[in-house]
């Protein structure tokens, strides 16, 4: 599919970093396979020591940010009426981090907990918040619910951090550091450019961890791996049967599965590792259903009928697939 709500992109050109070309063999990082890279994450064994989820002071809250939207999004909307998000407190007076989320992913994505243990470790009170490209944050937070023009997105989440700061008004802030991942990483760019002028952050530091630097090539590089063709599907045998198979002959021969990053990891050295092919038409399909979702959400809540009829009615008891299917 391709994503029409963000085709109109700006595209971030980031400046070039001058440093010395290492070979893979010289970087020491045991995966050299992109994909693999992508899916599996950083093996266990090169990972930093970070506090335990017990050790850390951690809630989640919520926020109104659009109180009108509580009583006319369906009754199974009835989770993100609200925009919630999750705050790790220090026990003292110390930096606070905004940490915004990849594309689709919401504030309690296995990434964003990944870097909320990583910066909560070295001292920060850590402020997780849902990508403005995640369905409850378009429900609950996106003033439009159409996604994709990022200025537009970094006053969304401006927004959302100024009512997080004004909640959280009895916690000892020293000064305040923004970052985020991929698409993330891109919202934090404009953020910070806003800030610049509002001036309600002052942020001292704004990490990027590898933003798109075209975002359109970005997305159309993404939609084209779902058209990969992949060695043992046809008519009768689907890319997710073929996928769910191998897992499944993996489980017998291991006796337990769980399905982490680790797991991946382990899996990709095992005979049942999956082929270039299969990687990149699942990480396209994960692509696909973010845009799915996107569109579906959108198109709801402006009532634009492009995917749901107009007056169409929507309960707990209605099947949303038809629809996802259509986006």
């Amino acid at each position: 599919m391709r994503l029409p709500l963000l085709s109109a992109l700006l595209a971030l050109v980031m400046t070039p970093v001058h440093a010395a070309d290492i070979s893979i063999e010289e970087y020491g990082y045991p995966l050299s396979n992109p994909f693999e890279a992508t899916i599996a994450s950083t093996p266990p064994e090169l990972r930093a020591e970070v506090p335990a989820d017990e050790d850390i002071d951690q809630a989640d809250y919520s926020l109104r940010m659009h109180p009108e939207r509580e009583f006319t999004l369906p009754d199974n909307f009835w989770a993100v009426k609200r925009l919630t998000y999750r705050l790790a407190r220090q026990p003292g007076a110390a930096p606070l981090i905004f940490i915004i989320s990849g594309t689709g992913a919401s504030y309690a994505a296995g990434k964003t907990e990944s870097l909320k243990r990583l910066f909560y470790g070295a001292g920060y009170h850590v402020v997780q918040l849902s990508s403005p490209t995640s369905f409850d944050f378009i429900a609950a937070a996106s003033r439009f619910a159409t996604p994709g023009y990022s200025p537009e997105d970094a006053q969304d989440l401006y927004r959302v951090m100024q009512a997080v700061r004004a909640q959280q008004h009895d916690l000892p802030v020293t000064e305040f550091h923004l970052t985020g991942y991929s698409l993330g990483a891109l919202n934090a760019a404009f953020v910070s450019q806003l800030d610049e002028t509002r001036q309600s952050f002052n942020f001292k530091r704004v990490l990027l961890l590898n933003p798109p630097v075209n975002l359109y090539t970005s997305i159309s590089n993404l939609n084209k791996l779902v058209q990969t063709r992949v060695e043992g599907i046809d008519s009768s045998t689907t890319f997710y049967e073929l996928i769910l198979e191998k897992l499944t002959r993996y489980y017998r021969q291991q006796g337990v599965i769980d399905l982490d990053a680790a797991m991946l990891f382990d899996f990709q050295q095992s005979p049942l590792r999956l082929s270039d092919e299969q990687m990149a038409m699942l990480i396209g399909s994960v692509f696909r259903f973010s845009s799915a979702d996107i569109a579906f959400t959108s198109d709801l809540i402006n009532r634009r009928g492009l995917i749901v009829p107009p007056g169409y009615s929507i309960d707990e008891g209605t099947s949303l697939e038809p629809f996802f299917r259509r986006a």
